[in-house]
């Protein structure tokens, strides 16, 4: 009878830790899900599940996350919108990290990205006027102005005139410039206020109405160049002063610099009325 009941302990004790784990495991299914973020800042030209996570997920889940893409990020300084049901139709591959997660019902991913410097700008310029028929760089005494911030996708981007011409509404130069690399950012305008007697030595230069100095060194007169061509893809960038969201658009009819144009988003079909700011790049308010 003595070794019975040993015997009867020894099995006890041995059953336990099986116990145990059967109820670690019951009570790892039944953790709460880790809810995703809302709103994320990515500084990368991917975004990944990692980029969405709290500050304190699970180190088995951090892991397995660095490892999901999801999608493209939008243009340095915009806001794409991501649906729910569109994160889990991208995590359809893997159920085990799908289960761990509640996902929101739309997140905003912003692209940080780095402010390019007006320096940067005023070479880019200097460099594209000695490379033509001025040879001479951009004046101390001009002020360059833009209407918000641009941003490039990496820290130091090397950036290229595409055009130069005389806004007479502005009474100013309007550059347009890209990163040299398309990647890191797309075109954007800017205004080079010069001094009143340069102004107007080189509005003179330039000629009467919108003229052009094109990369190719050729000027170009009259209503300026077709800047969005109809049923050519575009970039729209709708700004409503605090947050700027980035659409792939159709152009329905084709436009020059400043030119109000209808533009349509594929997925959704809703048109736009919006301005013409660049090549292949629109502006519109939020």
């Amino acid at each position: 009878m003595k070794y019975l009941r040993l015997g009867v302990g020894w099995m006890l004790l041995t059953a336990m830790p099986l116990g145990w784990c059967v109820r670690k495991n019951e009570t790892d299914r039944n953790d709460p899900p880790v809810r995703l973020r809302d709103a994320v800042e990515v500084r990368r030209s991917r975004v990944w599940l990692s980029d969405l996570l709290p500050s304190d997920p699970p180190p088995v889940l951090q892991k397995a996350s660095t490892a999901i893409a999801l999608c493209l990020s939008p243009q340095p300084g915009s806001t794409r919108p991501l649906d729910g049901e569109q994160v889990r139709s991208m995590l359809a591959g893997q159920p085990e990290v799908l289960r761990q997660l509640a996902i929101p019902s739309r997140i905003m991913v912003r692209y940080a990205g780095w402010p390019i410097p007006e320096a940067a700008i005023r070479e880019a310029i200097s460099k594209f006027l000695r490379e033509q028929a001025w040879r001479r760089d951009l004046p101390d005494g001009a002020r360059v102005e833009w209407l918000q911030p641009m941003l490039a996708a990496e820290e130091h981007p090397r950036l290229q005139v595409t055009g130069l011409e005389w806004d007479n509404r502005q009474q100013s130069l309007q550059a347009r410039l890209r990163c040299s690399t398309r990647a890191s950012c797309g075109s954007f305008l800017v205004h080079v206020v010069l001094p009143a007697p340069l102004g107007q030595a080189w509005r003179q230069r330039m000629g009467s109405g919108s003229a052009l100095i094109s990369t190719s060194g050729q000027l170009a007169t009259g209503n300026g160049t077709v800047l969005a061509e109809k049923g050519k893809p575009a970039i729209l960038i709708l700004d409503d002063g605090s947050m700027r969201i980035s659409l792939r658009v159709m152009c329905l009819q084709p436009g020059v610099l400043n030119q109000q144009i209808r533009v349509v988003e594929a997925k959704s079909q809703r048109v736009f009325h919006a301005e013409v700011v660049g090549a292949g790049l629109l502006h519109a308010a939020l």
